[in-house]
């Protein structure tokens, strides 16, 4: 097999065709500072990947770099350490892509889908132009794996609203295919994607969630043994059982039990508690949010 040659050019920016990229995750402002203060540093190590084409050089793997570039020009101490360190600020280093055309679908995925910058969806989407480019479906389950091959796969066969749920990092994907299954008609599960994502976002801006991802508690309800113990203790104290010979002392023997469990204690801990008729408190509420930070004395 003959050795496969590389073409690295300097070309100038103006040269440079940035095109569609592959990719919707857009990087954040923090990656492109860092990767602006490492060219004013070092330069771009890595060269860009693009087609010549009469003159022009059309960008398929780069993008980051070209927008970090573009804010460390706009950023007058950056330039200035750039020009210190000799970074050229007019030029790129670019590989010059010789391979085929299935060969440049695949540029996108391979740049980008192994380090978490590149969305399900995105893949899902540039294996399908690469399936219609002829792509072996075995080398693709081979590069992929096949679990994650057939789970783009049913990515692309979602409604189009509930990928761009996983575009927007609001459902994994993975979560998203399951309850596709479990809700086939597109109608419903979009109306009960929407109805758990507004639920996440009131418990997002209420302090009692983290991220604003669906899952399939939030969705289904899911019931873990503590919940169901919080909430028929808070049920009992708030609203004790109307029902037919309930006594209040029963209703204090539940609530002690409930407590305990609450509280973590271990049976036989409880079991004595109750042989004595001792009453059990319920644990105190833990209040949410970020603690203030004391001010050190000076």
């Amino acid at each position: 097999m003959a050795a496969r040659t590389e073409n690295i050019e300097w070309v100038s920016l103006q040269d440079i065709v940035l095109g569609t990229n592959a990719r919707t995750i857009k990087p954040s402002k923090e990656r492109i500072n860092e990767y602006a203060r490492s060219i004013a540093m070092y330069g771009i190590l890595v060269p860009l990947i693009a087609d010549k084409v009469d003159g022009k050089f059309h960008l398929h793997a780069g993008y980051t770099r070209m927008t970090a570039l573009a804010a460390l020009k706009a950023d007058t101490a950056l330039s200035a350490l750039a020009t210190l360190n000799g970074v050229d600020l007019e030029r790129v280093p670019v590989r010059i892509y010789a391979g085929d055309d299935k060969g440049r679908l695949m540029l996108p995925i391979i740049e980008n889908n192994f380090h978490d910058v590149m969305n399900e969806v995105d893949v899902a989407n540039q294996v399908k132009q690469l399936l219609d480019a002829g792509q072996d479906v075995k080398q693709l389950e081979d590069f992929f794996g096949k679990p994650k091959f057939t789970l783009l796969l049913s990515v692309l066969a979602l409604p189009a609203e509930v990928q761009e749920l996983i575009k927007a990092d609001r459902i994994k994907a993975s979560t998203a295919v399951k309850f596709a299954k479990e809700i086939p008609e597109p109608a419903k599960l979009l109306k009960a994607l929407n109805k758990a994502s507004d639920k996440v976002e009131q418990l997002y801006k209420s302090g009692k969630r983290k991220n604003k991802r669906i899952t399939e508690g939030v969705l289904k309800g899911k019931q873990t043994p503590l919940k169901v113990v919080n909430d028929v203790a808070a049920t009992l104290k708030k609203n004790p059982p109307s029902f037919p010979g309930a006594k209040p002392e029963a209703t204090q023997l539940l609530l002690n039990f409930l407590h305990g469990l609450q509280q973590g204690m271990d049976a036989e801990s409880i079991l004595e508690a109750l042989v004595k008729g001792e009453g059990i408190e319920a644990p105190v509420a833990k209040k949410r949010g970020r603690k203030r930070k004391q001010a050190q004395e000076v």
